[in-house]
């Protein structure tokens, strides 16, 4: 019973992400065909996951979001994963990997590991848009 219930919420996002893929498309004035060729997949391979039939693969969700402006985030956290992006960040900054572990090896409250990355982002977007302006001055 568990295990239907499971599948069926399974295909609900299946089929949700399916359905947003397919209204970007149709927005943007792309065929099935056209956006098909761009994205270097077969037609039915798009077609089954705007139907909600098919998983998509992280590569496909990265290149369909680039080619199509769609919120990479928003699939990825539909279907439950981490964005591809965030991996490959993780993969290559061995400092994050330190901070992370850190934090997930202290006795720290749930609550408390939640203000740290509440802080952390914080800290981030700040210094990006800090360092972004920076970069636009300096351009200037």
């Amino acid at each position: 019973m568990a295990l239907s219930r499971e599948l069926s919420k399974h295909k609900d996002i299946l089929a949700e992400i399916g359905s947003y893929i397919h209204d970007c498309r149709v927005r943007r004035k792309l065929s099935l065909q056209h956006l098909s060729v761009r994205l270097g997949v077969n037609p039915s391979y798009l077609r089954e996951i705007e139907l909600g039939e098919r998983l998509p693969d992280d590569e496909f969700i990265r290149s369909l979001s680039e080619n199509c402006e769609l919120d990479e985030n928003y699939i990825f956290n539909s279907l439950g994963k981490v964005p591809l992006i965030a991996r490959e960040e993780l993969e290559r900054q061995s400092l994050l990997q330190e901070i992370l572990k850190e934090i997930g090896m202290s006795k720290l409250s749930e609550e408390q590991k939640k203000e740290i990355y509440r802080q952390f982002y914080l800290l981030t977007k700040n210094t990006l848009s800090t360092l972004e302006g920076l970069a636009v001055k300096q351009n200037c």
